[in-house]
């Protein structure tokens, strides 16, 4: 016994480099792990949801959406708006999560109590047939809400859709409003809107449309 125990102290004396070493190397891998891909602590105040919230915003405007996610996650099923607009933007667009338009829509309901292009995507996504759960009606209260609160494509596709309705005088004030050019579609929508309308009534609503006032 005594001589196996020798035995192993002269083996542990003669490698104890490489165990030593070994055991630096296991250590040092725990700790470049931890750094390449450190997941966040659950945040308990106030303080540590907007420093999540914050660190998530950094890395979703850096493109690297898979790490956003774990950030953004927490803010979100708290209540942040911020958070649930931007996780709604990497489901509904797939950035660094599979499609989920059910889940990109639950966020930008979520989210639409206090940011406008939220509010705009609830609506889009109910007239582009992407959402059934939404109603026509809700959706163009939204709409209208996005348009008038100075959301340049909410004006410009409200302008389309007076167009679709005739309602000339309609388009060409929300297409105006909204640029005119921010796509071909709208471009031509208000070319056609000012063709039917006569000077004194073009004249009349370009002074409402110089009047404009963006509601918060």
């Amino acid at each position: 016994m005594k001589k196996r125990f020798h035995s192993m102290k002269f083996f542990f004396l003669k490698y104890k480099f490489y165990f030593i070493l070994s055991f630096l190397i296991l250590v040092a891998g725990f700790i470049l792990s931890d750094v390449v891909y450190h997941k966040p602590r659950v945040p308990r105040t106030e303080e540590e949801f907007l420093e999540t919230l914050a660190t998530g915003e950094q890395l979703f405007n850096a493109h690297r959406f898979e790490e956003a996610r774990e950030y953004l996650i927490y803010p979100a099923n708290h209540g942040y708006p911020k958070a649930q607009f931007l996780l709604a933007q990497m489901y509904y667009h797939s950035w660094g999560v599979e499609q989920d338009l059910n889940q990109a829509l639950e966020y930008y309901q979520k989210a639409a109590t206090q940011i406008v292009q939220a509010k705009y995507m609830v609506a889009s996504m109910a007239f582009r047939g992407e959402t059934k759960s939404v109603p026509k009606g809700t959706a163009t209260a939204m709409l209208i809400q996005a348009a008038y609160s100075g959301y340049k494509k909410a004006q410009n596709d409200l302008g389309i859709y007076y167009l679709m309705s005739a309602d000339y005088e309609q388009a060409y004030y929300w297409l105006s409003l909204g640029g005119g050019g921010a796509s071909e579609r709208a471009k031509k929508a208000l070319q056609t809107a000012s063709e039917n309308l006569t000077d004194y009534q073009r004249g009349l609503l370009d002074a409402e449309i110089k009047g404009f006032v963006a509601r918060k």
